[in-house]
């Protein structure tokens, strides 16, 4: 491992940060504007393109900003390997595992805080799929948002987050992306999914396929829900696959756990590192408080 400039390598973790807070002030920022455009009477085109605009319209201006930020912070060379059918296959059951258990965690959790708060519980990710068209769901949470996040999250932080190594990498990317989602209810799942995601990119050495397997993901969880009929077989099969394929994911994570591949990076583990400065510190307190915003 190389020595590391402790000063320059907070800069490199700060603009990370700073990256993160860009796209956050971009989402809030172009919500607004959807809004005020929406109320001036300005968009004709109805509720579809509203609410897609909305899901990853700030994306476009918020992903080249945050490359160009953080285009000077060293990443290292990233090592390819196949991307086979069968390898996706086993990957794809092991992240219906984890967001079942994450799901079951995080609804738990929300429901409790909001009993303990006084409250009624409110499941404010299930109320908006349910709100929105099937359209939007398939194009703007099944297509663009899981290309724009992989983007966010495993191309531009874990890519250069692995300089301290893999496993580090993966753990703070996906602790960070599991709070972009801004509610107990997805925060565990997101986050463990954070982590599978993370570890796909970094072995296949490509965000194909991570950007793949997010797209299956959303369109499992949420997708498939509006598209089933109300009543008849095809629910309670979709019901039954959830339990099914956990213990089938439950049964590969265990199996393939010591053949698990991290690579170190080129500098030491630090998470003194990574979060003792103003930018991540920034990102964390932004996303801290976005979450704790939906319980008021």
């Amino acid at each position: 491992m190389q020595e590391m400039d402790i000063r320059q390598e907070r800069k490199y973790c700060s603009r990370l940060g700073w990256s993160l807070v860009l796209t956050l002030v971009c989402a809030l920022v172009w919500q607004v504007f959807l809004m005020a455009v929406a109320l001036a009477g300005r968009l004709n085109s109805g509720l579809t393109l509203y609410y897609l605009l909305t899901l990853v319209g700030h994306y476009i201006i918020a992903l080249p900003l945050a490359y160009r930020l953080c285009r000077n912070i060293p990443a290292p060379a990233p090592v390819k390997r196949g991307m086979t059918a069968r390898r996706m296959a086993r990957w794809f059951v092991i992240g219906i595992a984890l967001m079942w258990f994450g799901s079951l965690i995080g609804s738990t959790l929300n429901a409790l805080v909001y009993r303990v708060a006084g409250l009624e519980p409110v499941d404010m990710v299930t109320e908006t799929f349910d709100m929105l068209p099937l359209s939007v769901v398939l194009l703007g949470a099944c297509i663009l948002g899981p290309v724009c996040e992989e983007l966010l999250f495993r191309g531009l932080l874990a890519g250069r987050l692995a300089r301290y190594g893999q496993k580090p990498a993966a753990l703070v990317s996906a602790l960070l992306f599991g709070l972009y989602h801004a509610n107990l209810s997805q925060f565990f799942y997101a986050f463990a999914l954070g982590l599978l995601l993370t570890y796909v990119y970094f072995y296949t050495g490509s965000l194909k396929a991570p950007i793949l397997l997010h797209m299956l993901f959303n369109f499992y969880g949420s997708a498939v829900v509006l598209m089933l009929p109300e009543s008849g077989i095809l629910p309670v099969l979709y019901m039954l696959s959830w339990p099914v394929l956990t213990i089938a994911g439950v049964i590969l994570l265990m199996r393939g756990r010591k053949r698990q591949v991290w690579e170190h990076g080129p500098c030491a583990p630090s998470i003194q590192t990574i979060f003792c400065n103003i930018g991540m510190t920034a990102a964390v307190v932004v996303l801290f408080v976005e979450t704790a915003l939906l319980f008021l």
